[in-house]
């Protein structure tokens, strides 16, 4: 058993024993080029193109790493697709004389592809950046656009959008954005417009509890179904001023709200505004609920929501049975069907970064995944797969 654990990390960190040299035939990945610690060093890097830059005021940083782009002069690389985190990406500064490098407004089908470049490592706007692009190779995949799954999206910006139902500020209403937007139920919650609350342009969602003070966990939800089931649930939050106790969860429902799954529980902002990711990926029509998950009358501001529609797997390629558990795979869920109850689950991407981890015994579990390769370790037990 220890000769295979150490087999299994050999193999997770397999990728850092081939480190690239920066070469052309042997680039940087992103997170190498993170550790060069912008020493101007001219090389080449690869990585996916996740999002845009768009300005650092106030000693923020303001970016998108989903649909609606606003067509910057800076991408955002990484070394996993989707990836939502600032801190594991570079940027790269385009240029106005490389003309054949497209912003995302205008190219959209070039996000989340993987692209070659090179330049020189400098600090752009106090992050880890790639500055005088010499060479730029546009992904060589099938330019599908992605951007087009990614239809829902509230900034709570839309003038004169929100129509409380009562005098009470906390008493609930319902938020109308742009046309064909889907309406946002309030309840225990209010349109955050104050110099407290956090908030990328005017107006943030500002959940407390119904009566304030007192009362039910504040909540907003769609009105409406989303068609084309739902991938990735986005939105950033952060506390309202000065609170801290603020939590929040976040639920689906499949019945046109009469109940509500939770998908994420417990997840906790920060002063200022952070960027929060929750996996469903389910097929059907669902509504979304993001709520505060405790009972405390701290405040938290809910701001640029985004979803995505459900991403069907491709069948999956390799699906064993043997006498510790059997994998099978529907509508992409992820189904294990243990012999018998497993002590622990964990399952890993290809290059070893954790995507679930259960410790409880189960016998049976389902869990949702996009398509890709993944490791699966239940104890001694350990097998790749592939969706």
């Amino acid at each position: 058993m220890r000769g295979l654990f150490i087999a299994f990390v050999a193999f997770l960190h397999s990728v850092s024993l081939y480190a690239g040299d920066g070469s052309v035939s042997s680039p940087f990945t992103v997170e190498e080029a993170l550790s060069k610690k912008n020493n101007n060093m001219l090389c080449y890097v690869s990585g996916y193109i996740v999002g845009e830059y768009v300005n650092y005021s106030n000693n923020k940083h303001f970016y998108n790493m989903a649909p609606p782009f606003e067509g910057t002069s800076t991408y955002l690389i990484a070394d996993m697709p989707f990836e939502y985190r600032l801190e594991k990406c570079v940027t790269v500064q385009l240029g106005a004389t490389n003309t054949d490098i497209c912003n995302l407004d205008e190219y959209p089908m070039y996000w989340n592809k993987k692209l070659l470049l090179q330049g020189n490592l400098s600090l752009f706007q106090t992050l880890s950046g790639i500055k005088n692009l010499k060479d730029f190779v546009l992904p060589e995949q099938p330019l599908e656009d992605e951007t087009v799954y990614w239809n829902i999206f509230e900034d709570f910006e839309a003038k004169d959008g929100y129509k409380p139902i009562s005098g009470n500020m906390y008493g609930g209403g319902v938020f109308y954005g742009e046309d064909n937007a889907i309406p946002w139920v309030f309840e225990g919650a209010a349109l955050g417009e104050t110099g407290k609350d956090a908030k990328w342009g005017g107006a943030s969602a500002h959940l407390r509890l119904t009566e304030s003070t007192s009362g039910s966990p504040g909540s907003i939800c769609m009105k409406e179904d989303k068609s084309n089931g739902i991938g990735y649930i986005r939105f950033w939050a952060a506390f309202y001023d000065t609170d801290k106790k603020g939590r929040i969860a976040v639920y689906i429902s499949g019945d046109q709200g009469k109940s509500w799954e939770c998908v994420a529980s417990g997840l906790t902002p920060e002063k200022t505004l952070k960027e929060f990711q929750v996996l469903v990926n389910r097929p059907g029509n669902y509504r979304v609920k993001i709520a505060k998950s405790e009972n405390s009358s701290d405040g938290v501001n809910i701001d640029n929501i985004r979803i995505s529609d459900y991403l069907r797997p491709a069948s999956i390629i390799r699906s064993e049975k043997d006498d510790t558990f059997c994998v099978s795979v529907n509508d992409g869920i992820l189904s294990l069907s243990f012999t018998d109850k497993a002590e622990a689950l964990d399952i890993y991407t290809i290059n070893g970064s954790l995507v679930f981890s259960i410790k409880d015994c189960v016998k049976n579990i389902s869990i949702p995944l996009l398509p890709g390769a993944y490791i699966i370790r239940s104890g001694s037990c350990i097998r790749k797969i592939i969706l």
